[in-house]
């Protein structure tokens, strides 16, 4: 079901809830940001404690980088060794829930064993074939990180979608309860995409919502990360505290409900904030046992196709409908008078609507206005009758004329899907 909850360690998660902070304590000196990293037992548990104080629902521990533009891979012994002790130090002292950071099945079955109650693969399940064992036998909960290949032709939050998908397959398949599952669209992972990935890493935040057919809450974690300081010229990481806490509200206002971070007293402000100021999802709990959820303005063609597949509709149905349930609100300026009249004619013939101001209905050559309300199948329509349409006194004129239109609204469409 779109905007599900899940239970994360004993934490309820997703958009019916507050927002959760997830504190990050790295053990690895080879992290990219020095000001994580804690170097013993005692360190560790100030850290969080100090994070919890400060409002962090749940403790993330590290033991190796995952960094995908550094060498930090370490020996599974060497990892164990930095994780245990402070995975249990926590887990016995502190009554937040404790999640473990690792794509390694024994290093997180040794965490598990000790007191974590989560387990943050950023491998998506794919790097260790037992995760999956590991995850169920312990009842634990898991956050799912979007991690593979992508398709360069394909949006960059469609590749993420799909590869999500496929992790929480492998998960449900493999016996993991589906609300003890978060997914997290691996802000900074992505390097090799077709785009720069300071580009790749902006356009998943600006689409977020979009992940939300996949029926589970979303953690973000952009805290510092290096596409803040590609954007903002910062080398340093230390310097992209502002940076980040910007990034991360707008990741809460997109419609995360975790934000992952190094800085809980700061970034509490700024989750807090924007999740007020964030459009609220229109959801209806009847009490029949019908859930409804208004769509309207989150969902564009793609999702939709992708959203009836899961639905089990026939694949051509699904192709079929897809534009036509993504509604478009298109305002138009400078268009002539005569050309406004007849395209409101031509709206209303195919079932959109059109609206103009008054006095176009005496017609003539002076520009206008036009608002253009439909689905996306309207538009596509209303572009095909302008292609063939262009009038020869407006095109004597010099005036902005049929052919015109429909080249601007073909350019307007596809540059709304960047």
């Amino acid at each position: 079901m779109i905007f599900s909850t899940s239970d994360l360690g004993g934490i309820k998660v997703g958009l019916d809830f507050p927002v959760r902070l997830m504190g990050v304590i790295n053990l690895s000196p080879e992290s990219f940001y020095k000001g994580s990293v804690v170097k013993d037992v005692k360190k560790a548990y100030e850290v969080a404690v100090e994070m919890v104080e400060a409002g962090a629902d749940i403790i993330d521990i590290g033991g190796m980088s995952t960094a995908p533009y550094k060498e930090t891979y370490i020996s599974v012994e060497e990892e164990i060794e930095r994780i245990k002790p402070v995975v249990k130090e926590l887990a016995g002292s502190l009554e937040v829930p404790i999640s473990i950071d690792t794509r390694r099945a024994s290093v997180a079955e040794v965490a598990l064993n000790v007191g974590a109650h989560i387990v943050n693969d950023t491998s998506g399940l794919r790097n260790d074939v037992r995760m999956v064992d590991v995850v169920r036998e312990y009842g634990a909960s898991l956050i799912i990180m979007a991690y593979g290949e992508v398709e360069p032709s394909l949006e960059p939050i469609i590749n993420i979608r799909r590869l999500l998908g496929e992790s929480l397959e492998m998960a449900i398949s493999g016996g993991i309860e589906e609300n003890k599952i978060v997914v997290d669209p691996g802000i900074g992972f992505f390097r090799e995409t077709g785009l720069e990935w300071y580009e790749w890493d902006a356009n998943v935040i600006r689409n977020l919502r979009r992940l939300s057919i996949l029926g589970r809450p979303i953690l973000v974690g952009v805290s510092r990360k290096s596409f803040i300081g590609a954007i903002l010229n910062l080398k340093d990481p230390e310097e992209r505290l502002i940076g980040s806490l910007a990034a991360e509200a707008i990741a809460v206002y997109n419609g995360a409900s975790i934000i992952r971070t190094h800085n809980v007293t700061e970034s509490i402000q700024a989750v807090r904030l924007a999740e007020y100021i964030r459009p609220k999802i229109s959801r209806l709990m009847h009490g029949s046992g019908l859930v409804l959820t208004d769509l309207d303005t989150i969902l564009r063609e793609e999702d939709l196709i992708d959203l009836m597949e899961e639905m089990d509709v026939d694949r051509r149905g699904a192709k079929i409908m897809g534009p036509k349930g993504e509604f478009k609100v298109i305002h138009v300026h400078g268009i002539p008078k005569i050309l406004a009249l007849i395209i409101k004619q031509e709206m209303l013939a195919i079932g959109g609507e059109a609206a103009t101001p008054s006095d176009t209905v005496f017609s003539g050559f002076e520009p206008t206005s036009i608002l253009l309300m439909g689905t996306k199948k309207h538009i596509n329509i209303l572009m095909d009758k302008l292609r063939g349409m262009d009038l020869k006194s407006i095109k004597e004129r010099g005036l902005p004329n049929a052919s015109d239109l429909a080249e601007a609204l073909e350019k307007l469409i596809k540059l709304s899907t960047k």
